[in-house]
């Protein structure tokens, strides 16, 4: 099976995509239904409490939106009209136009709900933070508390400019186009290469759109505006009719300055465009540096040599060489790798389906070698070229959804892999790293 020289594989459609992040909320859903009698939530997420010391104000935002990203991508849940039940005071002040009475009737209007869902017993550990949900009934008769979840932070203490600056086009842009109702915003693109800056400053544009669909005007005058994330990989082209999309590119110069460019579009028009504008990307704790693909997903990876180790027997392999991958385990974990090209191709190595080793787990002090330690055919290289060759380990392996996606993908016997192409292969990357305890490690494979 010459897997690293197929230049074309049949492309396997993927099944449905959960993200396992929320399917590790069932059980809490289930709790909550079972409190408020009934199947179908709306739900107020709170957020945690104002004493607390774990997170700043900006990491607190952070995580409460991504809890309600969580929870509305279940299906199950709807979200009170209000962004959180905090701040019902300075809603009620800074309404106009209503008297008293009336404001207080809409202000309970847009918190009514079945639960007010509480963020408890926040704890950082660098760029994640750990926390539990608690939902409260409205009668306080009945309360559910979720197993801890793990959520990513991004928010340094240099993010105010760039906030400023999203916060900037955002308001231009509802003067441009104050009915918008549906905004589709595209990845930024790093421009000379990839960089991790690029998802970091989606996010921040994603929480300045989400405060502005969460305004005090938009709840009073029910002018909803659906905010939606494209996936990684996928071009920023055209939408449907009315449907907004929003795309952003930076760059980095020579001398360490940073300038980003945002703008709206909207059946082939150009609204709100910033122009380009600098900002310190250091707070975003991310790596501005463009790069090559391989290099980005090398030096992004979430390593830990005390757990697995990947090594090329050769560096570089001569033409009509065997080519042979080591693979170190130094913890009980199951195994996922994949071969990855630098036009963002990517096909699966292990496991292979119906092949008992490289199903079964990987203990501390195992050493296997790809291809010939798992019974596979010897691969020889024909021609010069260069790839990835880069794993996850998982204890206990990966959510389901992404297990059945990884295997859909995968060899099998009298089968060869799929070519995963863009998209999928951006797509599967961010979210196995969202996997709570993965581990990478890679390997270049080099033929000269």
């Amino acid at each position: 099976m010459r897997l690293l020289l197929l230049a074309a594989l049949l492309i396997l459609s993927a099944p449905a995509r959960a993200d396992p992040a929320t399917a590790a909320l069932t059980p809490f859903l289930d709790a909550v239904a079972a409190c408020a009698g009934r199947p179908d939530l709306t739900l107020a997420v709170v957020g945690v409490e104002p004493g607390q010391t774990a997170l700043s104000r900006e990491q607190a935002e952070e995580v409460r939106l991504a809890v309600e990203s969580r929870l509305q991508a279940s299906g199950r849940v709807r979200l009170a009209a209000a962004a959180d039940v905090v701040r019902i005071k300075a809603l009620r002040e800074g309404t106009t136009g209503l008297s008293g009475v009336e404001a207080e009737a809409q202000i309970r209007q847009a918190f009514a709900g079945d639960a007010s869902v509480f963020l408890v017993e926040p704890r950082r550990a660098g760029e994640t933070a750990a926390l539990r949900l608690q939902a409260i009934t409205k009668s306080a008769a009945c309360k559910a508390t979720s197993e801890p979840l793990i959520v990513p932070i991004r928010v340094g203490a240099g993010v105010s400019d760039i906030d400023a600056v999203m916060e900037g086009a955002v308001r231009a842009l509802q003067q441009a186009a104050p009915n918008a109702r549906t905004i589709e915003v595209c990845p930024f693109v790093a421009e000379g290469g990839h960089s991790s800056c690029a998802g970091a400053l989606t996010d921040r544009l994603v929480i300045a759109l989400d405060a502005e669909a969460r305004s005090a005007n938009r709840i009073l005058k029910g002018a909803r505006l659906d905010v939606r994330r494209r996936p990684p990989g996928t071009a920023c082209q055209g939408s449907a009719e009315g449907v907004l999309t929003a795309s952003g590119r930076f760059r980095t110069e020579r001398d360490g300055a940073s300038y980003l460019e945002l703008e709206f579009g909207r059946e082939g028009a150009v609204l709100a465009p910033t122009g380009r504008r600098r900002i310190g990307i250091e707070g975003l704790g991310c790596d501005p540096t463009p790069r090559p693909f391989l290099d980005h997903l090398a030096a992004s990876a979430r390593t830990d040599g005390g757990r697995l180790a990947v090594s090329a027997t050769a560096a570089p392999f001569a033409r009509g060489q065997r080519l042979e991958m080591r693979i170190e385990s130094k913890a009980r974990q199951n195994l996922y790798c994949w071969v990855v090209a630098p036009d963002e191709t990517a096909f699966v190595a292990l496991p292979v389906r119906g092949n008992a080793v490289s199903e079964a787990p990987l203990g501390p002090g195992d050493t296997r070698r790809y291809p010939r330690g798992y019974g596979l055919e010897e691969i020889v290289a024909a021609e010069p070229f260069e790839n990835l060759f880069a794993c996850f380990g998982v204890e206990g392996g990966l959510p389901p959804e992404l297990e059945a996606r990884w295997r859909a993908a995968a060899p099998g016997a009298g089968a060869d892999a799929a070519l995963l192409q863009p998209p999928d292969v951006l797509d599967l990357l961010e979210r196995i790293r969202r996997t709570p305890g993965v581990t990478e490690a890679s390997a270049r494979i080099v033929v000269r």
